[in-house]
């Protein structure tokens, strides 16, 4: 409450109080100090009454001033934090490298991502120099020349020591005394490795499709020549430039199989499926070809077998590959034997040969399309795509199974894959030996 309002006040108590006492009093000096004691008898507590709940009152109003405000701050506070979270949060998942430097290039923030490409934990990279977190030196020159030009800078940065290629890009925030930098790496390892398989491919192709090209154009000049008049010359030849359009038939037809699968357009037809149906099947349409070279084709299952769920064609698209390997790439009186046995809810299917084996640092590879494994087989002259085992895996991974290769050098190899179980109470008897 006002002073003015205690003041209005008082003076109503006063002149009620002299009014009430005009009758009985005459105007001495003597009465109007008893008036004036008995309106000051009267105001005091009146006016104690008002200051307290004056009091009262601004103590309630600015308490409650007071709470709006904390609670106006704990807003805030509350938001700046969420906000923090949120930033912490996009920058720890975010799959770029991202570093917040100060004017004297100390790494004042950085994210998980930064701290993998740079392989350093965050506690050595806190307030340390960029120069001595980023070691390479064409990262520091491109952090250098940002600071120095006051302009963005940017670069392809290839890791030699973990093998990633990075572009960096340094951007001033604030171009003033006092600045910011922002330093972002994006990890390009995938993009590269992806084009060089695409150089890879288009070499690879151009090659396989030069080579019985040439072939015919040279049988076709050779005919052109003369040699069309023999009869039996001429015969011989044309068989040869039929042998290499087959070729570029079989190289076209297994690209266009690989394509289909990787990109999904292939429709897999799956079914419970006998496992002796698809090993016997591939084993009697090669074992003319076994005979020839007197190789001695086993088929082995231990115990009995459940249906398996696939889609039998492509199924014995990749028998008839590994089978077709693994009598070309085994000399004259070897074996080849095709097993499978049953491991928890799978079958395990495998084709071992007494071949010349794959050397240790090709085994990795020879899933790759176009990869050959030619250390010790190119002695032998045989051919092939390179592209048979890449739509074996294809087709094995869409069925949800594994493959893989065990081998050693002049001792053979075994190749694997494993089938989903269809009903594991059907079970099916086999054993049978072709030679």
């Amino acid at each position: 409450m006002a002073t003015s309002q205690v003041a209005i006040l008082l003076l109503v108590v006063l002149f009620v109080a002299s009014w009430l006492n005009l009758e009985s009093c005459q105007q001495t000096i003597g009465c109007a100090g008893r008036v004036v004691r008995w309106a000051l008898a009267v105001s005091i507590p009146v006016v104690v009454l008002v200051s307290w709940l004056w009091g009262r009152w601004h103590s309630n109003k600015t308490q409650t001033i007071t709470d709006q405000l904390e609670r106006d701050y704990n807003r805030q506070v509350s938001l700046v934090e969420f906000q923090r979270q949120r930033i912490h949060t996009v920058l720890h998942y975010l799959a770029d490298g991202v570093l917040l430097l100060n004017n004297r290039g100390e790494v004042r923030l950085i994210n998980q991502a930064a701290l993998d490409m740079l392989n350093i934990p965050e506690s050595e990279a806190i307030g340390q120099l960029f120069s001595s977190v980023a070691w390479h030196h064409r990262l520091i020159d491109l952090w250098q020349a940002c600071r120095e030009s006051a302009e963005e800078q940017r670069g392809t940065v290839e890791l030699d020591r973990r093998g990633l290629f990075l572009e960096a890009i340094f951007t001033p925030i604030e171009p003033q005394e006092g600045s910011s930098y922002l330093v972002v790496f994006q990890d390009l390892t995938r993009i590269r490795r992806l084009e060089s398989i695409r150089r890879d491919f288009i070499g690879n192709v151009s090659h396989e499709l030069l080579t019985p090209i040439a072939s015919v154009r040279a049988v076709v000049e050779t005919l052109e020549d003369g040699a069309l008049d023999n009869r039996e010359i001429a015969l011989k030849f044309l068989g040869r430039a039929a042998d290499e359009v087959d070729a570029m038939t079989q190289l076209v037809n297994e690209l266009l199989t690989l394509t289909r699968i990787e990109s999904g357009v292939t429709e897999f037809h799956f079914e419970p499926n006998s496992v002796g149906d698809l090993l016997l099947k591939p084993v009697e349409r090669f074992a003319e070809q076994a005979q020839r070279k007197e190789i001695e084709l086993l088929v082995n299952v231990q115990g009995e077998l459940p249906l398996v769920h696939v889609d039998s064609d492509q199924i014995g698209q990749v028998v008839r590959n590994l089978l077709h390997n693994a009598i070309k790439h085994t000399p004259r009186q070897g074996r080849v034997k095709l097993s499978a046995k049953k491991k928890k809810e799978e079958v395990v299917i495998s084709i071992r040969d007494s071949g010349v084996g794959i050397h240790p640092d090709d085994l990795p590879r020879i899933f790759e399309r176009f990869y050959k494994a030619d250390r010790a087989r190119n002695r032998q002259a045989v051919s092939g795509t390179g592209l048979g085992l890449s739509i074996a895996k294809h087709i094995i991974l869409a069925h949800e199974g594994r493959i893989w290769a065990e081998s050693e050098l002049l001792k053979g190899s075994t190749f694997y894959f494993t089938l989903p179980i269809a009903v594991p109470e059907d079970a099916e008897p086999l054993s049978q030996q072709i030679g």
